[in-house]
């Protein structure tokens, strides 16, 4: 009988359970939340599910796409529902991390399950093996660990660990359903104990930890050394353990200093005494309030954020740390380069990196065939389990490409220079580092056969990198480039920092429309980059403002403007297909295509007055076509009268609201509810090919057209009085500053329309005519001038 998971059930509404059901409630997929009945005997015997799902709901970040999504997930408890569990096909159990608990649930869930249900844990460590000793054999056969990280919406690794009676068919679902449906990467561990992310990711954080209390670094250095100037997140070390919980850093280790009698690391699992010590005071990081680090607030309500002196256990002021390799490394935009230029200094930023790289890199080699089937698992674990640049074997490469860098790591990290067995493997019967290839044509060292093979990569997945490495690219001004994807599709990417809008990607989607419709039948604008783009070049417009070139600055906004409009007009079809932020002129780029496919993680908005200006690339024209502002929607009385488009998209550009999903954005409209969304990220191009070549083929086939220029009914003059109105209101109670309400004014008279008359309709151009001018008019002031500075200076808007 072939799984399928129509709905599911998830037992224990803790932080991790109550986060799987939101996501499956994010995919579609109903699920009921179980959980024990509470111990002091009240009347809501659902209350501990309940309180769980509340959480969730109002989680920070958020659980849910949408709050809406909520709906989707049903409580009860286990003694009362346990019945219920004999109607879905999946059961998640998620209860607290002890064999006795898990193997007595079991029995019981055993009982109801109907044949061929899915049953998974979803334990941080506990071996398969373990929790399925005294089940039948059915059970055995449709039972795997599906370990989530937390948060499970953001964190992009799930590991898959088989039990050796789970059926090979059973495997293979799991993968496919949690790389198309739940949009993670996906690493199949072996049931080793804490399979492969706790295995090393707490080797390195308990090495780390006694290289501090050793050699005297302080909680602030280890997190600043160990941060994104070692391709690492800003969490680091520290932070990272106050997130996950100290307790459970402390299980987790406890658990592999059982269970792993025969690693020769063995003692770096045995928990420090301070470590002991904070848990026993409570201090368990974020959900205590307190561990590594501690907010406090000053009595005039500022927080402040001490750490831990780990010699006192005292909290102090944290200090600014500062050495000179971290000062070279600042600037550089290259991690690989950055990485190298601190492994290679002279100073004890240099030292504790050397010392630390040396420990988690020979770990993973001594430790990666005993717990991984391939080493690309391993890097996949770190990269998507940890958010580091590079797997542990890609940072191997890198040090294998530097023998001096490498020879100065072992010194310091080592009492031996020997290099671990693997990697002299790599050396002798290998090219010479672990992964050769182009960028999308990788092969890795299998340490099976001590031969290379491709990298695995999901099904149909399309990469630009190959692409580009296979000379498909047609057209490269710089700032972009037109690659060829085959079947008549192309795809626009950007190449600027953080793909900003500049003269050379105006151009190309000028380029794209006039002469790209002349060799393909659809175009995909698209990037491999972490983000879609943060709008237009803040640098060049308060440049230009400050030199008065504003005949130049209206210039270029009026090809921003005709661009984005050649676009919306395009007689092929366009297809955006955006992730991470979108904002300001990038969300305008999506605005304007025919088709969106975004992934789920983007985040759009016109965020312009963040820095003092407002939308003036067709942003505010568009929201308030989509909004109900043309004559159609007017006439046919579906949007309340002209006035609602203009209070709505008012507001939503006045609080330069930003989507948290793509499934809000829908909601706020930014996208079309007609527009599509994918979850994994490494599918998204996959999956816009196939819009573009579905709305190419309905082109040929006279069903899809170009769109046509709408007429908009706006409210005028009036109106716009009563937006000034709010305006002075919020001034008035000190809710906006002076310089909030000037844009605010400006903005109010773009989207009411200017001087227009209430039943007398215009045109879109009319809309971007009051747009450029307001956009204009605000850079010439100094406070906008101010913001726009601000945000190049600290990345933060200031509010003057």
């Amino acid at each position: 009988m072939p799984y399928q998971i129509r709905k599911a059930a998830v037992l224990g509404a803790g932080v991790m359970g109550a986060a799987i059901a939101a996501h499956l409630a994010n995919v579609g997929i109903p699920s009921l939340l179980l959980d024990i009945v509470p111990s002091d005997g009240g009347d809501d015997r659902d209350k501990v599910a309940r309180t769980g799902l509340e959480k969730a709901i109002n989680a920070r970040p958020a659980a849910f796409y949408s709050k809406k999504d909520a709906r989707l997930v049903m409580i009860g408890n286990i003694e009362d529902d346990l019945d219920e569990l004999a109607h879905v096909d999946w059961v998640i159990e998620a209860v607290v991390e002890r064999l006795d608990i898990k193997r007595s649930l079991y029995a019981k869930v055993e009982q109801v399950l109907a044949p061929g249900t899915i049953i998974t844990s979803n334990t941080s460590g506990l071996p398969a093996h373990q929790l399925t000793e005294g089940r039948s054999e059915e059970f055995r056969r449709n039972f795997l660990i599906t370990h989530f990280f937390n948060p499970v919406r953001y964190m992009r690794l799930l590991e898959l660990v088989p039990d050796a009676d789970t059926t090979p068919a059973l495997m293979q679902f799991m993968q496919e359903f949690s790389t198309e449906v739940l949009g993670k990467g996906v690493v199949v561990c072996k049931d080793t104990p804490n399979f492969i992310a706790n295995r090393i990711g707490v080797y390195a954080s308990l090495s780390t930890l006694y290289r501090a209390l050793n050699e005297g670094y302080t909680v602030s250095e280890v997190d600043t050394l160990l941060g994104p100037a070692m391709g690492h997140p800003r969490s680091a070390v520290f932070r990272t353990g106050d997130l996950s919980g100290l307790d459970t850093l402390a299980h987790v280790a406890q658990n592999l200093y059982e269970n792993a009698p025969g690693d020769e690391q063995r003692e770096i699992f045995r928990i420090p005494e301070v470590l002991r010590e904070m848990i026993r005071r409570g201090w368990l990081g974020e959900k205590s309030g307190q561990g590594f680090y501690k907010r406090v607030k000053s009595p005039d309500g500022e927080s402040t954020i001490l750490e831990l002196n780990l010699k006192t256990l005292e909290y102090e002021p944290q200090q600014k740390v500062r050495f000179p390799s971290l000062g070279a490394a600042r600037n550089i935009d290259d991690p690989v380069q950055r990485i190298l230029t601190v492994l290679d200094a002279d100073d004890r930023a240099g030292k504790l990196a050397r010392e630390t790289t040396a420990d988690s890199l020979i770990y993973a080699a001594n430790r990666a065939s005993g717990i991984a089937d391939t080493l690309v698992a391993v890097d996949n674990v770190i990269r998507w389990g940890f958010n580091y640049d590079l797997g542990s074997f890609e940072m191997w490469d890198v040090l294998l490409q530097h023998p001096d860098i490498l020879q100065k790591v072992l010194q310091d990290g080592t009492a031996t220079q020997a290099l671990p067995e693997l990697v002299q493997r790599v050396k002798s019967k290998g090219h010479g580092t672990f992964y050769i290839g182009t960028p999308g044509r990788l092969q890795f060292f299998d340490f099976h056969t001590d031969t290379y093979k491709p990298v695995p990569a999901p099904k149909g997945v399309i990469s630009l990198a190959a692409a580009k490495a296979s000379n498909k690219v047609i057209r490269d001004n710089g700032s972009a480039s037109l690659i060829d994807l085959g079947d008549g599709v192309a795809c626009l990417e950007f190449h600027t920092k953080m793909n900003t809008i500049d003269e050379g990607i105006i151009e190309m989607m000028r380029y794209i429309v006039g002469e790209g419709q002349k060799q393909f039948r659809a175009i995909i604008i698209n990037n491999e980059a972490a983000d879609f783009s943060a709008g237009a070049n803040v640098m060049l417009v308060v440049m230009a403002a400050k030199s008065g070139e504003w005949k130049r600055l209206e210039a270029g906004l009026n090809d921003i403007q005709q661009a984005h409009q050649l676009l919306k007009y395009s007689s092929i079809p366009v297809i955006a297909a955006p992730s991470g932020r979108a904002l300001g002129g990038g969300c305008e780029i999506i605005m304007h295509a025919n088709h969106v496919r975004a992934h789920v993680e983007s985040y759009l908005g016109l965020v312009e007055v963040g820095v003092g200006l407002i939308p003036a690339g067709g942003g505010c024209k568009e929201l308030l076509v989509r909004l109900g502002a043309t004559e159609e929607h007017q006439k046919a009385g579906k949007t309340g009268g002209p006035f609602t488009p203009s209070r709505r998209a008012f507001e939503t550009i006045a609080f330069a609201t930003v989507s948290t999903s793509a499934v809000e954005a829908q909601e706020l409209l930014f996208l079309r509810k007609t527009d599509t969304i994918t979850i994994n990220r490494d599918l998204l191009l996959r999956d816009a090919k196939a819009d573009a070549i579905r709305l190419a083929d309905a082109r040929e086939a006279g069903i899809w057209q170009a769109a046509q220029p709408p007429m908009l009914l706006l409210p005028g003059p009036g109106a716009r009085l009563v937006l000034e109105q709010q305006i002075e209101n919020l001034l008035l109670t000190g809710k906006v500053s002076e310089h909030d309400a000037v844009i605010g004014r400006y903005l109010s008279r773009v989207v009411t329309g200017g001087e227009c008359s209430p039943v007398t309709p215009v045109t879109e151009q009319h809309v971007l005519d009051l747009e450029r001018e307001a956009f204009l008019s605000l850079a010439g002031m100094e406070k906008s001038q101010d913001r726009m500075q601000a945000i190049l200076m600290t990345g933060k808007p200031l509010r003057n």
